[in-house]
């Protein structure tokens, strides 16, 4: 009898009968004698979940006769992050899933066939050795890529760098608002918020644009009540009535792809009601800086070179009526006016802003965002004069679209206009997974110098259609699916390599396309006592080994270091991972003090930085890490774009004036859930028990006139592809769109791959921002029809 847990659960003792267990109750089968010879041996493990879902649960784990039985919260100096959502109890099924890689496997049919036979590991890491070493004679060691999955921790760095390889994590994922925001405050890795999620409780109004963090950061859920119960109001604009939307104060919807041209019309209602903080923006941000009429490069000392603080950038001095560098002592930078240096006219950068929002009324943004202009200057009004204020977005929604660089530098503004970056109860950026937090330097390993890793040559989409050294691929996790949109371009490109691994412990789509194919522990499992370490929520957390490997699985440390052996190069590694975890908290920053393996030990493996009790908040001393030290509001090296201020920009595929809505009228996008991370935990048994299969949800207007009902089988398609899922009618959804979890696996489809239709035009401009082209995945533009 298959009897499931939720099954059960649901059916209680009540239900004993039906289930035919009443009898088996007192059977010898089920019971043995409590006597201490039958005791079961059991013991305690200490771990962290190491998924990308950001929560970073610390697991105390309960391990009965070898085998992993019970999962709850490990206990945090922090008692608040003391938690565990869905996919960390179900661990406990996902650990001995069927879908588990066994074995090495060898590819025997065609790539995408999923055809292999078992090998050997000794197999599998000759084969592997013997191409990789042929790869490196005819090309060089840059003909490798290693490309990993952004939930893969061990990322086998010491072999990338040792075989001269590239790497590369997620390139144009997760990229799009950060590189608007971050060309302003200088880098904080994907754009997230400057203050924690804990300095909430000191905010009056947080706005969450396309953030829904009650769905993706479940365990930051405390933190959004406590602000709410400490007086904040929190709006939420998107496009959907979501989770989060439906826990806060308001929701206002917004037309999708058009979250920049709100924030520009928010920028100009600043502007002309003087909601800004002229002292700050003075002090603190590049608005007194000279923009030149001419080039509209900014005026600096010696104009050929990049300006910087040993390059100043001028500003016109109130007290001296004179040009002077913006860094110089005693200077009173003029916020507003227009000048003639030598023959060239110049005017503040600032001068240079309201000039260019004139064409971005509120009219123009009500008709562009179809929001009512009262809602959005009430929206404005507050964020601008109520008191410190939280403007936060998410990954899954604004990011994935073409535009989204726009949306990052005009919220960047808004937050410099109203002094909301470097305050207590203030913030600007991505508000999800606890991204700001306070930390601590470890040590890296070090490998003798003629190794290096090879710089990485362009990002993975762009290695579909432009000439690159890359031959071989070994693939960590499950990219082929994940990282690529439209699944037939990048089914060319893996075709056209000579050689494909990938290592995982689950067989996900990924491995249906590589020759060699290695089974790689769970982060549960290990050959050794200790795993891994990280820096998360103000805490060193380190991971225990909670169970042996199973099947024939191997942990990516010892993958790493049998793949380094077959080159001679096993003796530059850590010979365990205590030895580097050891050597990782040698650093000598002071916040490590008192924090040692054993002293870990000691605290059931977690312990919190020697660091204040109250909550991180960047920018505080208001210097920034850009080029000027100030908040650089005018980017010159977009000028030749138009986007030196953020401009309106259409999307890049899904708007109306684009001649291809009229054959695929519907807007897909891909949300993130409480259930998966990425095509993480799509395999969970426990978790699918609750959500079974892909949905294709749709409005019942747009439903009504396809002649669509819920649960009616439909092709979702486009010029680029197509792929087939159950249909579900929902009023949550606006008119013209259409939505689906993102990272179902093919297997779960019933035709297809959500990847076939996926939008994978790259904007030109992106390339000059830091973490250049976003993949617009959400920019898309399907038709559905029932089969």
């Amino acid at each position: 009898m298959n009897i499931s847990r939720r099954s059960f659960i649901k059916t209680g003792l009540a239900g004993s009968a039906t289930l035919g267990l009443s009898g088996m109750f007192t059977s010898r089968k089920w019971f043995q004698s409590a006597a201490a010879e039958n005791a079961p041996k059991e013991i305690t493990r200490f771990t962290y979940h190491t998924t990308n879902c950001g929560g970073r649960c610390a697991f105390k784990c309960t391990v009965r006769d070898g085998k992993l039985v019970k999962i709850v919260p490990n206990n945090w100096t922090d008692t608040r992050f003391s938690t565990v959502c869905l996919k960390g109890i179900s661990e406990i099924e996902r650990i001995y899933s069927p879908d588990r890689l066994k074995t090495p496997l060898k590819r025997v049919g065609e790539r995408g066939e999923g055809k292999f036979v078992a090998i050997s590991w000794d197999e599998a890491l000759t084969e592997i050795h013997k191409k990789l070493s042929s790869s490196i004679a005819k090309y060089g060691g840059k003909s490798i890529l290693f490309s990993a999955s952004s939930g893969i921790e061990y990322t086998y760095q010491q072999l990338v760098t040792l075989l001269g390889a590239q790497y590369v994590c997620e390139a144009g994922i997760d990229v799009g608002l950060a590189n608007g925001l971050e060309e302003c405050i200088g880098g904080q890795a994907y754009g997230y918020v400057q203050n924690e999620t804990s300095d909430w409780v000191n905010s009056k109004t947080i706005i969450f644009l396309g953030c829904n963090i009650l769905e993706t950061t479940l365990t930051d859920s405390k933190f959004f009540y406590a602000a709410k119960d400490a007086g904040a109001k929190i709006i939420v604009i998107d496009p959907n009535y979501s989770t989060t939307a439906s826990k806060s104060d308001q929701w206002i919807s917004i037309k999708p792809g058009t979250d920049g041209d709100l924030l520009l019309g928010m920028i100009t209602l600043i502007l002309d009601n003087n909601w800004y903080d002229a002292e700050y923006l003075v002090k603190n941000s590049s608005a007194p800086f000279l923009v030149r009429e001419d080039n509209k490069q900014l005026l600096r000392v010696e104009q050929s070179k990049e300006g910087n603080v040993e390059n100043p950038f001028y500003v016109w001095d109130k007290n001296s009526h004179s040009l002077k560098p913006y860094n110089t002592e005693g200077v009173n930078p003029q916020l507003e006016g227009e000048f003639t240096i030598d023959g060239v006219k110049v005017k503040t950068v600032f001068t240079a802003m309201k000039e260019n929002q004139k064409s971005y009324t509120l009219k123009w943004a009500s008709e562009k965002t179809e929001i009512d202009e009262d809602v959005i200057y009430e929206l404005t009004k507050r964020y601008a004069t109520a008191g410190p204020a939280v403007l936060g977005w998410g990954f899954g929604g604004i990011d994935k679209w073409g535009n989204a660089d726009v949306a990052g530098h005009a919220g960047a503004i808004l937050g410099a206009l109203t002094g909301n970056i470097g305050r207590v109860g203030g913030a600007v950026g991505n508000a999800l997974y606890h991204g700001s937090s306070w930390t601590a330097a470890l040590n890296s390993w070090e490998l003798p110098p003629e190794f290096a890793q090879a710089p990485l040559e362009m990002t993975t989409q762009d290695r579909r259609i432009k000439e690159n050294s890359v031959r071989v691929v070994i693939n960590l996790g499950n990219t082929l699916q994940q990282h690529f949109a439209n699944l037939s371009k990048t089914e060319e490109w893996i075709n056209s390599l000579d050689f494909l691994v990938t290592i995982d412990p689950f067989h996900n789509p990924s491995v249906n396309y590589s020759d060699i194919v290695l089974p790689a522990s769970t982060a549960f499992e290990s050959e050794y006592d200790i795993i891994n370490m990280q820096v998360n929520r103000s805490h060193v957390l380190m991971s225990q080994k909670v169970i042996e490997p199973l099947h024939e699985s191997k942990s990516d440390f010892q993958i790493e270091k049998e793949m380094a052996a077959r080159f001679g190069l096993d003796h530059h590694l850590p010979k365990t991972p205590e030895d580097l975890q050891r050597h990782r908290l040698t650093s000598g920053d002071p916040r490590l003090d008192g924090i040692t393996i054993e002293t870990l030990r000691e605290n059931n493996f977690i312990m919190r930085l020697k660091v204040p009790n109250e909550p991180y908040r960047g920018f505080m001393d208001q210097k920034y890490s850009t080029p000027s030290t100030k908040l650089e509001l005018y980017h010159e090296k977009m000028v030749e774009y138009d986007q030196a201020f953020p401009n309106s920009d259409l999307p890049s595929e899904a708007h109306k004036n684009n001649s291809l809505s009229k054959q695929y009228p519907l807007q897909f996008s891909q949300a993130h859930t409480r259930y998966r991370v990425h095509s993480q935990f799509t395999n969970a048994k426990w978790i699918n028990q609750i959500d079974p299969h892909p949905k294709l949800e749709i409005n019942s207007k747009d439903a009504e006139s396809r002649k669509l009902k819920t649960g009616d089988l439909v092709e979702i398609f486009n010029e680029r592809g197509s792929f087939q899922a159950k249909c579900k009618v929902t009023e949550y959804l606006r008119p013209g769109q259409v939505r689906l979890h993102e990272g179902w696996w093919t297997e779960h489809m019933k035709a297809g791959n959500l990847q076939n239709v996926t939008n994978d035009k790259l904007n030109e401009r992106q390339y000059k921002l830091r973490y250049g082209p976003v993949i617009p995945y959400n920019d898309t533009l399907v038709e559905v029809k029932k089969i």
